[in-house]
């Protein structure tokens, strides 16, 4: 049996090739946060047991029996969350970001009135608005949390002893055992920030047949 748990913290700024990771003010580039692959708890257990040969009158039915699991639980990454339109004006829609408003905040002039969200630290965010003066927005990079993830998968074997130096393996592997929904993203844009978009897949069985000489 074998089980191990880690603990890490990934920091970056927010320059990177791609446009959707590049900084939402290009005249301030480095925004240090918390980074895109940020697992911050990864445990990881698993085992193997093998039943060999068993003595008694169900030995035909007992031996040769191997049962492997394996666990992993592993927290959410981060995500940026986003107003999903151009708010100051750089030509994209991929890295602009919210402001953080105290409840009773009210429709700014560009015509956008505070939503809730549990990522903000008030609990309410609003679009920036150039307008106002309020652009960029003052939500921090990478701001959300993806739900974290169970995985269980196992294999269950059994060896069939058909000559002296032959044996023939079924095994059968499951995959998301519990047929958890393990959200695999999210929804960026602060009105929905956090609404599941994507999954990881179900419960999967295999089925295998070996042959040994």
């Amino acid at each position: 049996m074998l089980a191990s748990y880690t603990w890490s913290h990934a920091i970056d700024d927010s320059t990177d090739l791609e446009t959707p990771l590049s900084p939402q003010d290009n005249l301030h580039p480095s925004e240090r946060s918390n980074s895109a692959f940020d697992q911050r708890h990864r445990f990881v257990w698993s085992s193997v047991y093998q039943s060999g040969k068993v003595n008694g009158n169900l030995r035909q039915v007992f031996s040769d029996w191997t049962v492997a699991p394996i666990v992993e639980i592993s927290s959410g990454r981060p995500f940026a969350i986003l107003t999903g339109s151009d708010t100051n004006f750089d030509f994209g829609s991929n890295t602009d970001r919210p402001n953080v408003v105290p409840a009773g905040t009210p429709v700014d002039s560009c015509g956008d009135a505070p939503v809730k969200s549990k990522y903000s630290p008030t609990g309410f965010l609003q679009a920036a608005c150039f307008i106002d003066g309020t652009v960029p927005g003052n939500l921090g990079r990478n701001a959300g949390t993806k739900p974290y993830t169970v995985f269980t998968d196992l294999r269950v074997s059994r060896r069939l002893h058909l000559t002296e130096g032959m044996s023939l393996d079924a095994v059968m592997d499951t995959f998301n055992l519990l047929n958890r929904v393990n959200v695999a993203d999210v929804n960026p844009l602060y009105t929905q920030a956090g609404t599941p978009t994507a999954a990881f897949d179900p419960r999967q069985l295999q089925f295998a047949l070996k042959l040994n000489w």
